[in-house]
């Protein structure tokens, strides 16, 4: 009996050691892994005090934005996911390879580049701007807490990229802030254009600060050209548990002396596009938010039919799906937001785009007839 009970004591006993070694050792991942960007102190957040919309120590919404975070709501949420269909492509998704010297010299037309989710080039006036890159094959701080990218192969390897006049940066979640994608990157990169607290983050990586510019809702700047300009969303941030809404998100419109590009960033449906729209008038091309929707986070997300909704407000000459077809970040059919966005643009009369992963178009020549290549997979 004794020999029994010292038996049982020694596999306790290292049973315990192992789970206390697992545990520091993810703590220590997790207080010393650069991917998780600044810590995000009090000192740093009080930097933010004089913004409108920055309440103890917390960026806002500018209207009341909630999600159930319930128990019974993440029960079903797993429950959903685990009984739903398509979740993914069938297969590989074959992207359109891009050569190096098609980005060298863009000319006198704008063009564009989408590469899945929200990431996207705009080449225009002569400048080069790259928008939320995220060239990982995961969405997230480490491999086992994501789903794969949907494409093996990239378009063209961030190596290969042009020199970027400026990276611009809708907030700070994995999906949009990539540590990995960035660092790659860096070298290339002029200047950097981000909303407010998300500076910190580049710094704490080692990117200097005279190379960043923070701006809060409605302020803008000049890569000229151009003039950049945060705008409204409605969403959230956060890459620490403790550190929610430390830093602010938004959109971004691009003028030029004859064009509008707006970019959605993470949103929600709200007043706010109505504002934008009724402050910059039409608008040329609107790359918005339609994917990893559902009921659970509807405030913080938009449907299809939502994203048209706010594509008339904004007064959207082209409207384009964006925040779909890399990864799987939410309970919904992987093609849904290109299935519905042709079926309603084509019963409201809206003119709309959805190329292919790595297709270099040009705006001028937009809309044109395309095959609908998601449905291949």
């Amino acid at each position: 009996m004794n020999k029994k009970m010292s038996l049982t004591k020694k596999i306790s006993l290292t049973l315990l050691a192992l789970v206390l070694v697992v545990t520091g050792s993810l703590y220590y991942w997790y207080r010393t892994s650069l991917v998780f960007g600044a810590p995000m102190n009090d000192a740093q957040k009080q930097l933010y005090v004089e913004s409108d919309h920055f309440f103890e120590n917390q960026f806002t919404n500018l209207i009341e934005t909630t999600m159930d975070q319930s128990f019974g709501a993440m029960f079903g949420a797993l429950t959903d996911y685990l009984t739903a269909q398509n979740l993914a492509p069938r297969k590989n998704i074959e992207v359109m390879r891009i050569e190096a010297h098609a980005l060298e010299n863009p000319g006198e037309n704008t063009q564009i580049v989408w590469f899945g989710h929200s990431s996207f080039l705009l080449q225009t006036q002569q400048q080069t701007v790259l928008f939320d890159p995220i060239f990982s094959n995961f969405a997230a701080p480490h491999s086992s807490l994501g789903s794969p990218r949907y494409n093996q192969e990239l378009p063209i390897q961030p190596e290969q990229l042009p020199s970027i006049d400026a990276v611009i940066i809708s907030h700070d979640h994995y999906d949009h802030l990539d540590y990995d994608t960035l660092m790659r990157i860096d070298d290339k990169v002029k200047h950097y254009f981000v909303p407010l607290g998300v500076g910190q983050h580049l710094m704490h990586w080692g990117i200097q600060s005279e190379r960043i510019s923070e701006l809060d809702w409605w302020q803008s700047k000049t890569l000229s050209p151009l003039t950049i300009t945060l705008t409204p969303a409605r969403h959230f941030s956060g890459r620490r548990l403790s550190n929610n809404n430390a830093t602010l998100w938004g959109g971004w419109m691009i003028e030029s002396a004859d064009e509008r590009i707006f970019f959605s960033g993470d949103s929600g449906y709200g007043p706010h596009f109505k504002d934008i729209g009724e402050h910059f008038g039409d608008i040329d091309i609107a790359l918005l938010d339609t994917g990893q929707y559902n009921f659970r986070w509807e405030a913080v997300h938009m449907s299809p039919k939502q994203s048209l909704k706010a594509a008339k407000e904004l007064n959207a000459n082209i409207l384009m799906p964006v925040h779909w077809g890399a990864f799987t970040l939410a309970i919904h059919p992987w093609d849904e937001p290109a299935e519905q966005t042709q079926k309603f643009a084509n019963e409201q009369g809206q003119a709309f785009i959805v190329p292919q992963i790595g297709e270099v178009f040009v705006l001028k020549q937009e809309p044109k007839a395309r095959k609908f290549w998601w449905r291949d997979y």
